[in-house]
């Protein structure tokens, strides 16, 4: 009898993991459906920024190795 309870607590425990990954991810989706609305043109500038950031950051990290490996 013990154990019947413990293996119904598991599935529960994996349902509700499950669910609650599903309802993270659908809010996600729902967050990145609505950013281009809520942020228009300001979102080809943040878009921008990013890339500017990223470029620099592996132009450093590009620099960092090369001195590390001579």
């Amino acid at each position: 009898m013990n154990w019947e309870k413990v293996i119904m607590k598991e599935r529960t425990d994996k349902f509700e993991a499950s669910s609650w990954a599903s309802n993270l991810m659908l809010a996600a989706a729902v967050v990145a459906a609505a950013t281009p609305m809520l942020l228009g043109d300001r979102l080809i500038l943040i878009a921008a920024s990013v890339a500017t950031e990223c470029s620099v950051l592996f132009q450093s990290l590009s620099i960092s190795l090369q001195r590390l490996l001579s």
